[in-house]
């Protein structure tokens, strides 16, 4: 093993401190550095082991397992590279010259060290990808070769005070969140505006206003060393990602315990298990559309607000038009606006719920008690007759259309496999499926003639359909008849032939007979 490792440094030719770091063995005797980390080693452009001997002739890279550890962990050779020439990361991942709790490691768990400076994270880290070191938050320099005094000014230098209070954590990262100048540098189209936005928030006028550090911040939904950008997969923002973001406090009662909705009710701590089971987030997290809600295509991110408040009310609802615009516009005009705004229901949520939305179906419009528009019109508008007439017309149409392209999609399949030209049909079946969609988007105008508008031609497509189904039936019909009457011929036909050929077979034996 040593001789191997001597041969790969001659071969390779590694500078004087490489060589010594790679010929280096422990107090057992064996190589400190392994076999993989010296095929790490031999695969790096020379240039970024120049850079790591330079680091090592300077003493900043300590020992040979200091270089093992920064060889160890998966990153390409151009992260390694800034690595080298950055002695802040460098001092902090030997663990011969820093305590656990400062050490870098590339699994904390292993090392027993902080878990917050996790190695491998922190290479990966959007703000490192894009040049920002150590020192772009602390302070200081790259180079530096020692701590400069600006890194203890930066934020409170009691650790036990930086915890307690997190309220200095929003202005900090603001420092250059909120300057486009300096942001237009790095990433020109992210907005600059999210540290006014959060002020403006639940979160943050608990947390900067009333001082209640468990409110969220930047720290808690980005993280701290492994910060991703919203589209990786692996960030804590990534669209899939952040029911459970937003759950890691939403959904623990006892972290929850004590805060209350403006009406003074204890805040529910249900909400992820209810979105979960919802139509958006089963499309979400099961079909992985990341065009559905998550908890902040309602609720915003930076300036996140309940909507429990009059006047949030109304953008609540302002929220579900943004994907649904068209039955938003159709409620506005409807007569049920008045009535929602008098009662200060808002618009979506009163029928469809808020977290729990599932897939509305048919059966909310039955005329009886237990369904939706029965049990609210018996409670509010008993008088008016016309509610559960529209109601029941609705549900009537949309019943026979839904029932209807059940029916000739059911039928299209036979009549394929009866050989039968079906295109007509696929395409009447098509049609009838976006009247039903456009019929079910119409009952939000609560009128019958709006709704009608849409139900009328879907109806008259579906006669079409049926007769496309009853003339493709009777040629069918046609077919096997002709085809049972050609068949019929056909064997009279050989009858006859039989018959004229036994008689020939006959005369011929005659024939012989005769002397």
């Amino acid at each position: 093993m040593i001789a191997l490792a001597l041969l790969l440094a001659a071969a390779i030719e590694y500078s004087a401190p490489l060589k010594q770091f790679v010929g280096a063995v422990g107090k057992d005797g064996k190589p400190v550095l392994t076999q993989g980390q010296l095929h790490t080693l031999d695969g790096l452009p020379e240039h970024t082991r120049e850079l790591l001997s330079t680091a090592i002739d300077n003493q900043i890279i300590g020992s040979a397992k200091h270089l093992g550890i920064l060889l160890s962990v998966d990153m390409p050779a151009q992260s390694l590279a800034l690595v080298a020439q950055d002695n802040c990361v460098l001092c902090h991942t030997d663990p011969g010259n820093v305590k656990a709790r400062s050490l870098f490691s590339p699994d904390p768990k292993v090392s027993n060290s902080n878990p917050l400076l996790n190695l491998t994270e922190f290479v990966n880290d959007t703000h490192f990808r894009q040049g920002l070191s150590c020192s772009g938050c602390h302070g200081g320099t790259p180079k530096d070769e020692s701590m400069a005094n600006e890194i203890a000014q930066r934020w409170p230098s009691d650790p036990g005070l930086r915890h307690a209070d997190r309220t200095w954590i929003p202005g900090f990262c603001a420092r250059c969140h909120s300057d486009p100048a300096f942001m237009r540098g790095f990433s020109p189209a992210m907005p600059t505006d999210q540290l006014v936005k959060y002020q403006q928030s639940k979160h943050g006028t608990l947390l900067l206003g009333e001082h209640d550090s468990k409110a969220a911040q930047c720290v808690s939904c980005h993280g701290v060393h492994g910060i991703r950008g919203a589209k990786s997969r692996n960030s804590k923002v990534y669209a899939q990602r952040i029911p459970e973001t937003c759950g890691t406090c939403h959904a623990d009662a006892q972290y929850m315990a004590g805060y209350k909705n403006v009406n003074g009710d204890p805040l529910p701590t249900n909400q992820l298990a209810q979105y979960k089971l919802s139509v958006h987030g089963k499309a979400l997290l099961e079909k992985g559309d990341l065009g559905a809600p998550a908890c902040n295509g309602c609720h915003g991110n930076h300036g996140n607000n309940v909507a429990a408040t009059a006047v949030a009310v109304a953008s609540f609802s302002q929220a579900c038009r943004t994907c649904h615009p068209t039955n938003a516009s159709l409620f506005e005009a409807s007569k049920h606006k008045k009535a929602f705004d008098e009662h200060q229901w808002p618009a979506c949520e009163q029928c469809h719920g808020r977290h729990q939305i599932m897939k509305p179906t048919d059966a909310l419009l039955a005329n009886e008690p237990g369904a939706l528009c029965f049990d609210c019109h018996a409670k509010y508008s008993k008088e008016n007759l016309a509610c559960g007439k529209t109601a029941a017309h609705f549900k009537g149409a949309l019943t026979q259309l839904g029932e209807g392209k059940a029916e000739l999609s059911g039928t299209v399949e036979h009549l394929a496999e009866a050989g039968l030209d079906v295109e007509p049909l696929t395409g009447v079946i098509g049609e009838l499926s976006e009247a039903v969609v456009q019929t079910r988007t119409r009952v939000h105008s609560f009128d019958q003639g709006t709704f009608d508008s849409a139900a009328t031609p879907g109806l008259e497509t579906l006669a079409r359909g049926r007769k496309l189904v009853a003339d493709a039936r009777a040629e069918h019909g046609f077919r096997r008849k002709g085809l049972l009457m050609a068949i019929g011929s056909l064997l009279l036909l050989a009858s006859g032939l039989a018959f004229k050929i036994r008689g020939l077979g006959s005369r011929a034996s005659d024939d012989e007979k005769r002397p």
